[in-house]
C-alpha cells in the first residue's frame, strides 16, 4: 500500500511536468534528455528537502496525530487544487511560456518545484518512505515531462493540460483519504 500511496503522492506533486512537456510538444520544441534530467533533479532535490523538513516536524508531534493531520491537509490541498481549477476556468486565463535551454531548465525546475515544498513536507508527516518518494518523484517526472513533449496536440494531452489542477487535486484527495484509511 505505501508504493501507491507514494505514486499517487508523486504523480499528484509531478503532473505540471506533464503540461509543462505538452506546452513545448504542442510548439513541436523538444525537451532535450539533459534538460529533462536537470528539471527531475532538482524537484527531487526539493522533495527531499522538504521531506526532511517534514520528518523533523514529525519530532514534535505524536505519529497518529502527525499522519491524521498529513490526512486532512492533503484533502485541504486537493479540495484547493480542485476549486482553483474550476476558477480558471471560469476565468479562460493565458499562460505564457518561454524557450528552453539550459538557464530555462534550472528555471522550469526550480517553478516546478514548488508545490513539492508543500506536499513533501506532508508526504513526510503521513511517514511515505522517502527514498520511495525521491525515486518516484525524479522517475515519474522525467516521464510525465518526456510524454507531455510528445504527445503534443493529441485529444488527450490538451484534455489532461486543460483539467490540470483537477487531476491534481482529486489526486490528492485520493491520498489524505487513503492514508486516512490505511496507516502504514
Amino acid at each position: 500500500m505505501s508504493f501507491l500511496l507514494a505514486l499517487i503522492f508523486t504523480l499528484a506533486s509531478n503532473l505540471d511536468n506533464f503540461v509543462i512537456g505538452l506546452t513545448y510538444g504542442v510548439r513541436n520544441e523538444k525537451i532535450p534528455l539533459s534538460a529533462n534530467v536537470i528539471i527531475a533533479f532538482i524537484t527531487s532535490f526539493v522533495t527531499l528537502i522538504s521531506m526532511l523538513g517534514g520528518k523533523l516536524i514529525t519530532q514534535l508531534i505524536p505519529n497518529h496525530v502527525s499522519n491524521e493531520l498529513g490526512s486532512v491537509i492533503f484533502i485541504l490541498m486537493g479540495c484547493w487544487f480542485i476549486g482553483s481549477e474550476i476558477l480558471r476556468q471560469q476565468q479562460q486565463q493565458q499562460k505564457q511560456h518561454t524557450v528552453l535551454n539550459f538557464k530555462g531548465a534550472v528555471m522550469l525546475g526550480l517553478l516546478l518545484s514548488i508545490n513539492n515544498i508543500g506536499v513533501g513536507i506532508l508526504g513526510s508527516i503521513t511517514q511515505l518512505n522517502i527514498t520511495l518518494v525521491i525515486t518516484l518523484t525524479f522517475t515519474t517526472g522525467m516521464f510525465l515531462t518526456y510524454v507531455g513533449n510528445h504527445i503534443g496536440h493529441s485529444v488527450i494531452g490538451n484534455i489532461v493540460g486543460k483539467y490540470n489542477d483537477l487531476i491534481s487535486g482529486s489526486l490528492l484527495l485520493l491520498l489524505g483519504v487513503l492514508s486516512l484509511l490505511f496507516k502504514f
